[in-house]
């Protein structure tokens, strides 16, 4: 049998080949992701305006803001505000007033609409006692009710026509709104199966309202629902304008974030302007802000956990009440705290401008940093100018 003769490659060989491939496949793999994180191109375009180059995090220090700045409103001073160019300009400018927080109101805000919070319904599903228009005396804008119903089965039961509660409830919110100049429905428990009723009750009151603006409130969405009883178009049908609560993209329970960032607010706006022109809308801004810690000890302990915690933690103490025991003990914690200012409550509004809105609206007065009044103003019509 003729002997075949095999070529064997060296040693050294086969490993520069393995040196060299590796090399490449390397290469081909820094190369792959340049392409996934290359800046958006045509279909990619609206990605890339969200997240414009150096708009990311920024880290700041007391030597960028050396001074500290006094306000009338401060508990203390703050420095970190970056305040320049224009103030911003809007048809209309609402604020929200809590009743028992009267004292928060800063009448030399440059509000247009006040709205007054407000009437919830009692377990009865009968409108509790109004807030009297004179709670405002002295603002010369216009000042609107606003009517809540903080119950999901509430909601239900003065919605839906079969328990008999909607025609005097649509009677007593016209009666209670009579000395105001609008009246706005702030429902957020709407159940899904009376998405209908809703509207039904939307249109008796608008009938009866005649010339006052009825306004609606709405969650902020972000894409259609199927089962939406928020649909923005069609409770726009039947009332005057739609208040967009562009606010609560992070909660209590959620990871940290911003109460309404930036690039999620435009994705809020994308959607509402593709369902309705923006002088249909009213956009909501939050006053306020959340804090979380990064890790939660309140709960449940039995036994062994309690006595593994006193180990830990060098428990030298025990005290008993009625013979039962308990310790304390003090521990660190992270906590991260998201809020707004004047420089980004003027961003949000210049953002919002620049989307066309005439309307917008501030959850709740008392909460502002107050340097920002000095950045918004009332647009007045050119032929009411001086």
């Amino acid at each position: 049998m003729k002997k075949i003769k095999v070529w064997r490659t060296p040693p050294r060989v086969i490993c520069f080949a393995n040196i060299f491939a590796a090399r490449i496949f390397g290469l081909a793999a820094v190369f792959v992701l340049a392409l996934l994180s290359r800046p958006a191109l045509a279909k990619d375009a609206k990605l890339a305006v969200e997240i414009p180059a150096g708009q990311g995090l920024e880290i700041f220090d007391e030597k960028d803001f050396p001074e500290e700045v006094e306000h009338d409103s401060y508990s203390h001073p703050y420095r970190w505000n970056k305040l320049d160019g224009d103030k911003v300009q809007f048809k209309e400018i609402w604020g929200y007033l809590v009743t028992n927080r009267l004292k928060d109101f800063d009448k030399n805000a440059p509000l247009t609409d006040l709205a007054l919070f407000g009437v919830d319904i009692d377990c009865y599903g009968k409108l509790e006692t109004a807030p009297k228009r004179n709670l405002t005396a002295g603002f010369k804008g216009r000042v609107h009710l606003v009517a809540v119903c903080n119950s999901t089965s509430t909601t239900h039961f003065v919605l839906d026509p079969k328990y008999g509660l909607r025609g005097d409830l649509v009677k007593d919110l016209i009666f209670a709104s009579r000395e105001f100049d609008g009246l706005q429905i702030d429902y957020e428990l709407v159940p899904q199966k009376d998405g209908e009723h809703f509207l039904e009750f939307l249109r008796q009151l608008k009938r009866k309202l005649g010339e006052k603006p009825l306004t609606v409130c709405v969650p902020a969405r972000v894409k259609t629902f199927a089962t939406d009883v928020y649909d923005y178009k069609k409770i726009a049908a039947v009332c005057d304008k739609v208040m967009i609560m562009a606010y609560d993209e992070h909660w209590s329970t959620s990871g940290p974030g911003s109460v309404a960032s930036i690039n999620w607010c435009k994705k809020i706006v994308d959607y509402a302007l593709g369902v309705l022109p923006a002088d249909k809308y009213i956009i909501g801004v939050p006053f306020y802000g959340r804090s979380w810690i990064d890790r939660s000890l309140a709960q449940a302990w039995y036994f062994n956990g309690a006595n593994r915690i006193m180990h830990e933690n060098d428990v030298k103490q025990l005290k008993r009440k009625d013979g039962v025991p308990h310790f304390e003990y003090e521990t660190k914690a992270k906590v991260t705290l998201w809020f707004d200012d004047a420089t980004s409550l003027l961003r949000r509004a210049r953002m919002y401008k620049n989307y066309g809105f005439d309307s917008i609206a501030f959850w709740r007065l008392g909460m502002e940093d107050a340097a920002f009044w000095s950045w918004i103003e009332p647009l007045v019509p050119s032929n009411e100018k001086p």
